[in-house]
């Protein structure tokens, strides 16, 4: 039998080596380089069938170096990664029906998992009555794949703090690499703030998409770091990483991410002293009055910034105090994106645009008085906040949905926190809510939970909680009888 297993993996080894030879010397010779992926193509289908695992590992270890391609200006996708995703998709849903038993008890029917069922089905439904089906059905294709890549698939791998610890080690070692040549490329700059954006070509678009993904990640070196005895390699590695993180989100220039950082504290003690439900009723009712005030008797209006004076400023310094001047020109474009949002939630609150269909249309529902010298809009972004984007595309009862998922996640996630006994569960669970408060904050400025540098951890999330407190209650239970 072992003897069959290796002529098979030597014969195996052999035809991808004759192929990988055969396939670069035909991209060089014909100039048509992508056949050099060919065998990139191959080993991904030999390992589909042998082991997905390794698929799984190398989706995530791909995260941060992915980069943003074009085929045209209806159709870009993110490479590697989201093929694989693809793929992944495909290859769980044959595993599923293969081996149902794979996906932990009660997956389904878990209140954080109900509530990201009736989020994903809201899109489905709402992609029927958008203003430009094949986009929201686009998003929604795009989703179906993010939701089982990151969350179903997760909740069959990670099953243990072994796998969890590979899943860490994966995202860690390519975005540290990352983080070390964006920073040395920057001091090359002298740290130039308004060459901010050189550095992190290709791997991100900008510094808001690389400050993003090294804030959300770095709850998991807090947690990473206990799970080493003192004075080991790992341990000490991980310690400088934490120094190495907090340089790199101040080195970012973005004040979000600096926000992000800031709220990991109240957050933790939020969950420890059980303050969630108080902490999100003030939160709603302050955003209410907030959005009562500015659109009573139009008052936002009072806020308009002078044109001339709204600019990039070229010092950190400046960019802040510029922000609670309303000079600044990134901070007023929001503003500018803000209103023309709700704007076009006024023309149809209900049901929204449709997914996918803020970019084309905002424009005709701006108001001229927060233009800024960046309106032209040539990164063709979207309303930098989560929140009004859902608000236009997929209506109040797109935005309620949202609203309550995260709800219920925060909510669950502080009461899995409570009942479970086991402390090495209970670190990974606070981290878990840490890093999706991290990501919350990260929406409020941007709207990036469609992004390959964001999506993947609100997924991971929502698998991992619920993966953990399926495990604990399970072992609750054994233990009683």
């Amino acid at each position: 039998m072992n003897r069959a297993i290796d002529k098979v993996q030597t014969g195996a080894f052999a035809f991808l080596g004759a192929v990988t030879i055969l396939c670069v010397l035909a991209a060089f010779f014909s100039e048509l380089y992508y056949l050099a992926l060919v065998p990139f193509a191959l080993l991904v289908a030999y390992l589909a069938f042998t082991n997905f695992r390794i698929l799984y590992y190398l989706l995530l270890f791909s995260i941060p170096i992915s980069i943003e391609y074009s085929f045209s200006n209806s159709l870009a996708t993110d490479l590697p990664d989201e093929p694989l995703m693809i793929g992944l998709m495909l290859i769980t849903i044959v595993y599923i029906f293969s081996n149902y038993k794979s996906i932990p008890t009660n997956f389904f029917t878990q209140v954080i998992v109900l509530a990201l069922i009736i989020h994903l089905f809201w899109i489905f439904v709402n992609a029927f009555t958008s203003i430009n089906v094949t986009a929201s059905f686009k998003i929604f294709a795009a989703k179906i794949w993010y939701a089982t890549s990151f969350c179903l698939l997760s909740a069959i791998v990670l099953k243990t703090k072994e796998d969890l610890k590979q899943s860490f080690w994966c995202i860690y070692i390519p975005l540290t690499l990352l983080i070390i040549q964006v920073i040395i490329r920057h001091a090359l700059l002298g740290f130039s703030f308004d060459e901010i954006n050189e550095p992190m070509t290709p791997f991100f678009r900008n510094h808001v998409n690389y400050a993003a993904i090294v804030s959300i990640f770095f709850p998991f070196l807090l947690l990473a770091r206990t799970w080493y005895e003192k004075n080991t390699f790992k341990r000490k590695l991980i310690n400088f990483s934490i120094l190495l993180y907090i340089a790199a989100i101040y080195l970012s220039y973005t004040r979000t991410c600096y926000l992000a950082l800031l709220a990991i504290v109240p957050c933790y003690f939020v969950v420890r002293f059980k303050l969630m439900k108080p902490a999100i009723t003030f939160f709603a009712l302050g955003m209410a009055a907030l959005m009562l005030f500015l659109f009573t008797n139009n008052n936002y209006l009072k806020f308009a910034p002078t044109f001339e004076d709204t600019i990039l400023h070229d010092g950190l310094g400046d960019h802040l105090s510029s922000t609670f001047e309303g000079k600044d020109v990134s901070s007023m474009e929001r503003v500018y994106r803000w209103v023309a949002a709700v704007r076009m939630f006024q023309d149809k609150p209900l049901l929204g645009f449709g997914s996918g269909t803020f970019y084309p249309n905002y424009k005709r529902y701006t108001v001229t008085s927060f233009e800024t010298y960046v309106s032209d809009n040539p990164e063709r972004s979207s309303a930098h906040n989560q929140a009004l984007l859902i608000l236009t595309e997929q209506g109040i009862i797109g935005l309620a949905i949202f609203l309550i998922l995260y709800a219920t996640i925060f909510i669950q996630g502080e009461k899995i926190y409570h009942r479970t006994t086991n402390e090495d569960s209970k670190r990974t669970i606070m981290m878990l809510i840490i890093m999706m408060a991290m990501v919350f904050v990260n929406l409020t400025l941007s709207d990036m939970l469609e992004s390959d540098k964001v999506g993947p951890f609100f997924f991971m999330g929502i698998a991992l909680l619920t993966a953990v407190d399926i495990r604990e209650r399970s072992l609750l239970k054994a233990e009683t009888k």
